[in-house]
C-alpha cells in the first residue's frame, strides 16, 4: 500500500498539471536517468508557436538539488546547468512540427556537461559516506519559463517540452499546456 500512495499521487498531479500520464514511469525514473545519463546526451525539445523565439541567453535550466533529511548532515548540494539552443529541425525520434510552429532544442554545453559530472560524482560520494545513515532528498526540475516570450499574441499558444535522458530511450513528452500555463507552474513554483 505504502508503494501504491507514491504512483496514485504521481498519476493524480499529473492528470492536472500537463504532464501526460504515459510518460509518468520515465518521469519516476528521472532522477536516476539524469545521473546515470551521457551529458552529451540529454537534450530537451520544445514545440512552440512560430511567433516564439527567445531572446539572446534565455535558456531551460537543469536543476538537480541534494538535501539532506536532517539539517546538517551534510551540506547541501545545488546543481544548476543551463541548457543552449542548438541549431537545425526536429531531431532524430520527434516528428517535425505541425505549421505555424517550431521546435527549440537544447542540449548541455561543456560547462554544463561537467557540472552534471561533479552533481553525479558528489551525489555518489554522499551515498558512500552515508550508507546506513540518514539520508536525503534528490530533486530534479527544468525551469523553462526564462525561454517563453512575453508577447500577448502567443499567451494562449501550446507549449510542448520533449526530454531525451539517452540517445537509445530517446525522447518522451514531459509536459503539455499553455503558455499560461507554464507561466502560472513558474509563478507557483512548480516544476
Amino acid at each position: 500500500m505504502k508503494k501504491l500512495l507514491p504512483l496514485i499521487a504521481c498519476l493524480v498531479l499529473g492528470a492536472c498539471s500537463g504532464i501526460p500520464l504515459a510518460s509518468v514511469p520515465r518521469i519516476l525514473a528521472l532522477k536516476a536517468d539524469l545521473l546515470e545519463a551521457n551529458p552529451a546526451e540529454i537534450m530537451l525539445a520544445i514545440q512552440v508557436d512560430e511567433r516564439i523565439a527567445p531572446a539572446r541567453g534565455d535558456v531551460p535550466v537543469l536543476h538537480i538539488d541534494i538535501r539532506p533529511r536532517e539539517v546538517g548532515a551534510f551540506a547541501p548540494w545545488e546543481g544548476k546547468m543551463p541548457m543552449r539552443l542548438s541549431a537545425g529541425a526536429a531531431p532524430k525520434g520527434l516528428q517535425p512540427a505541425a505549421r505555424g510552429r517550431h521546435w527549440l532544442v537544447y542540449s548541455l554545453g561543456p560547462e554544463s556537461q561537467a557540472e552534471l559530472l561533479r552533481t553525479r560524482a558528489r551525489f555518489q560520494q554522499l551515498q558512500a559516506e552515508r550508507r546506513g545513515k540518514s539520508g536525503g532528498s534528490v530533486s530534479v526540475g527544468i525551469a523553462q519559463e526564462g525561454v517563453a516570450a512575453a508577447s500577448p499574441h502567443v499567451a494562449g499558444s501550446v507549449w510542448e517540452s520533449w526530454l531525451q535522458t539517452s540517445a537509445q530511450a530517446g525522447f518522451f513528452k514531459l509536459w503539455s499546456g499553455t503558455l499560461d500555463d507554464l507561466r502560472a507552474q513558474a509563478r507557483a513554483g512548480s516544476p
